[in-house]
């Protein structure tokens, strides 16, 4: 416990400077973040960055990241992601079905899965501020907080068992509630949203966030791995901690919250 604590708190503290200068330095940290666990996704499977289905992978995370850096435009072109395809395709059939399709249809979901998850996240930063950012941050991490001790005193009813063990019904209510009080304090202090859109984005948070620590967990206990990586003392992979907020991110967009 003392090591995930001192952790959670050197990188949090860490985490939450960068996301204070914004500009080049959270891209670059975005960068960084998604390419670590893309690595830890594809090695759950078994495949290896440096091969090449795997840095093609890669190339199109990067791709979905950061698309107008490549062209004008925010998002991904259709014939690129068609190009894609084709190149993860040919490579199957050039290594003489070494590499399966479900491998590549694995690498296919790994760039989208973390590419448009990090990219919202980097695109929130820049076009809504710092006060909407640190809302919707603190707003996942109050989900954890309030899931986990509702759950650890009052928790009953199990959530999910066969892919989450350990959820409950009553925590996941616990995490919604506080969530939607946090962003209710966010929005009296910093006026950035009203009080009826904050509660909406609260619950949005909440449920996406949660739902994204259910899917991960599915992937893990598919693959039978207890955790994306170990780069994080006490707390398992880059992934694990990021589980939440590559959903949330553009679920919130999607819907137009923003």
């Amino acid at each position: 416990m003392k090591t995930r604590v001192i952790t959670g708190v050197l990188g949090g503290a860490g985490f939450l400077l960068v996301v204070y200068q914004g500009g080049i330095w959270f891209t670059a940290l975005v960068f960084f973040l998604a390419t670590l666990a893309y690595y830890e996704l594809i090695r759950m499977n078994h495949i290896r960055l440096m091969d090449w289905h795997g840095l093609t992978g890669l190339v199109l995370l990067w791709l979905l990241l950061f698309p107008d850096l490549v062209w004008s435009g925010n998002t991904l072109r259709g014939d690129v992601i068609f190009l894609f395809i084709l190149l993860l395709l040919f490579i199957t059939v050039a290594s003489k079905n070494r590499v399966e399709y479900q491998h590549i249809a694995y690498l296919f979901f790994s760039a989208f899965y973390l590419g448009i998850g990090f990219h919202f996240m980097n695109e929130t930063r820049m076009a809504n501020g710092l006060a909407v950012m640190l809302s919707i941050l603190f707003g996942t991490w109050a989900t954890d907080t309030g899931a986990y001790f509702v759950g650890k005193y009052r928790g009953r009813t199990k959530l999910w068992p066969s892919i989450s063990p350990n959820k409950t019904i009553e925590g996941s209510l616990g995490g919604i509630i506080l969530t939607m009080v946090t962003m209710l304090i966010f929005s009296l202090v910093t006026g950035t949203f009203t009080i009826p859109h904050a509660l909406l984005i609260g619950l949005v948070i909440s449920v996406s966030g949660q739902i994204g620590d259910l899917m991960e967990s599915a992937i893990k206990r598919t693959l039978n791995v207890k955790d994306s990586g170990a780069i994080l003392p006490g707390h398992g992979g880059m992934l694990d901690r990021f589980d939440s907020l590559i959903i949330v991110f553009p679920v919130l967009h999607l819907l137009q919250l923003l």
